[in-house]
């Protein structure tokens, strides 16, 4: 049996930051199942008009509306679930296996213009941002040109990039500064950035955060 050197045998890795934990898992889905989310996604966002975050789009009803490819959500949610636990047990912190998903949405960069890139999204004009409601966060790359359109996260002063590999997962500290690190469009046109984001809350804070959403 030959070996073949560009497989990718990574599993997960986890390292601190500022005192937070990150989490990334690699190799997650099939390209069947990922073309799937693809799909629904694409689908959603020619539903709506209202989907601009800046240049991006961004989908508002995704997880709202009724799902075509219910095995492939069903096992991505699996995922999720199986990857929180992980880091509850590498944390050694059994309320993270309490938290409840809050959102869940998708962001594409696709088919922008060079003049909204500069203006908007290249990563030097400050569009950090954090979830203040959110206990922690969730980013699965979808789709990606290439790993170093990850995202970026500011803590007490100090930035890191974590790379976006497509087909990966992280799991930080939402209510902390980070930013998309979005891929120039020359490169978009012809492969775009997608990712998919899950935010958890603790139980207690579940009805909050909806009557927050909900106006």
């Amino acid at each position: 049996m030959t070996h073949d050197p560009w497989e990718d045998k990574r599993t997960i890795t986890h390292w601190s930051f500022c005192e937070n934990e990150l989490y990334r898992a690699y190799n997650l889905l099939s390209d069947y199942d990922r073309e799937n989310l693809l799909w629904e996604i694409d689908d959603e966002l020619k539903q709506h008009d209202d989907k601009w975050d800046r240049s991006t789009e961004v989908t508002n009803y995704l997880v709202s509306r009724k799902l075509v490819h219910m095995q492939t959500w069903r096992l991505f949610f699996k995922l999720v679930k199986k990857h929180l636990y992980n880091y509850s047990n590498i944390i050694g912190d059994p309320e993270i296996r309490k938290l409840k998903v809050a959102s869940c949405w998708a962001k594409r960069m696709k088919g922008v213009t060079q003049k909204l890139y500069d203006g908007q999204l290249y990563i030097n004009y400050g569009n950090t941002h954090k979830h203040e409601h959110f206990d922690l966060g969730m980013i699965y790359y979808l789709k990606n040109p290439s790993r170093i359109y990850g995202t970026l996260i500011e803590n007490d002063d100090r930035e890191i990039i974590i790379p976006g590999d497509e087909n990966s997962l992280l799991i930080h500290h939402s209510n902390i500064n980070h930013q998309p690190v979005n891929p120039e469009p020359a490169v978009a046109k012809d492969y775009y950035r997608c990712v998919l984001v899950v935010d958890f809350v603790a139980p207690y804070k579940l009805e909050y955060y909806r009557s927050l959403n909900n106006g």
